[in-house]
Parts: structure tokens; sequence; C-alpha cells
């Protein structure tokens, strides 16, 4: 068994760790929860409006996600004849296309598209859904991203112009509700792996135990 953390916005999965994990840094010891279960749920989580207030102070916004863009778009528009589009060369060109063309606006329209629709890369890898009549959502979601350094995505959604993990939360957060929850689960860390990171939460939680009834000598 191969344990991961994912983080979740609103339930949309923004990166899974596979074999080991650091707490993303916009949580804090304090977010943590444990919920109940046959195996009890253990959670970093936050609301989507504490989340986005957090990383504002971090310096991360709707300015830096544009600035972000701007350098990704460029640099990619750079690359050769159909930019990274290499998977599906029948729809290459026109794939290109729609990504010259594209605003940061249009990019998050399709981002809440995507989200509302719960689409993934490992759903379209799988074969589980048909393809996105929408070009930018099959691009978000699609197999191909930028190979070179600065433009590999540390993000699931391979596809959406920005490579860091902050920028592609911002973006998120904009098609996020405020009161959504947003999460880094650790479950399959803390219970299978030996994780400590909760041990006085769970102490906490455990049931006293009751005294043995004491009896007299007969």
């Amino acid at each position: 068994m191969t344990c991961s953390s994912q983080i979740t916005i609103g339930g949309y999965e923004l990166v899974e760790y596979r074999r080991t994990y650091e707490v993303w840094r916009h949580f804090k010891p304090e977010d943590r929860i444990i919920r109940p279960g046959s195996v009890p749920d253990s959670a970093y989580s936050v609301t989507a409006d504490v989340l986005r207030k957090r990383l504002g102070r971090a310096g991360f916004t709707r300015t830096t996600l544009e600035q972000e863009f701007q350098r990704f778009y460029h640099a990619a528009c750079h690359l050769p004849r159909n930019l990274f589009f290499r998977r599906c060369p029948e729809s290459a060109a026109a794939r290109a296309e729609a990504f010259r063309t594209a605003s940061l606006d249009d990019w998050l329209e399709a981002l809440d598209e995507t989200v509302r629709a719960g689409l993934t890369v490992s759903q379209r890898s799988m074969g589980w859904v048909a393809e996105p009549r929408n070009m930018l959502v099959s691009i978000i979601t699609g197999p191909d991203w930028p190979s070179t350094r600065d433009l590999v995505p540390q993000h699931e959604l391979n596809g959406f112009p920005c490579s860091s993990l902050d920028a592609m939360a911002v973006a998120l957060l904009e098609v996020t509700p405020a009161s959504a929850l947003c999460e880094q689960r650790v479950t399959m860390f803390v219970e299978f792996d030996g994780d400590t990171s909760f041990d006085d939460m769970k102490l906490r939680k455990q049931p006293r135990q009751q005294s043995e009834p004491e009896f007299d000598d007969i």
C-alpha cells in the first residue's frame, strides 16, 4: 500500500503527495481535525475564505496569479510549432491556437466549468469521461504540460497556465465559495505509516477508562 496525502480546495484536488508528505505551509496545527469512522479521518481543514486570506498575507493574490499567468503564457508561446501539445497530434494545432488566444478570465471560466463538473486529469486518463466540448477545459484536464523546468506544474491541473502550487490555489479559490472547506488529508500516514502529528488529539479523544469495581474480601 502506498500512502498518499491530498490537498483539496472545495473538494477539488489541488495536489497529491505519495509515499511522503509535508504539511502545506498555509495550514497550521490548530487546523487539525479528526473525523470519526472505522478509520478516523485526520486532516487540516479551513474554509476557502480563511485560506484566501492566508495566501494574501503570504503575497499570493489575483494580481500575482495574473503575473505568473503572463510569464507562463509568453514562455509557452515561444515554444515551437504546437507549443507543448503532443499526445493528441490530430488536435494539437487547435489546442495551441486556443491556448494562444485565451485570457486569464477565459481560463478561470473554464476552471469554474471544470470544478463544477468534477472533471479531473485522472478521470480523463482512465477514459471515464467524454472529451469536454470546451477546449480550455480539455486542456486543463488533458495529458499535456510543458516539460521545460520553469513551466512544469507543481499541481494536478496539467494544462492550466501557471506552474506554482500557490498560484493554482489562488485560481481555484477564484471559483470556490467562501464557506467551502479546503483541506489536507493525512489519514493514511497517521493510521498506517507511524505519523505522530495527531497523537495528542487521539489521546484527548480516547474515552476515560472506568475504574474496576472493588469487592470486599469474603
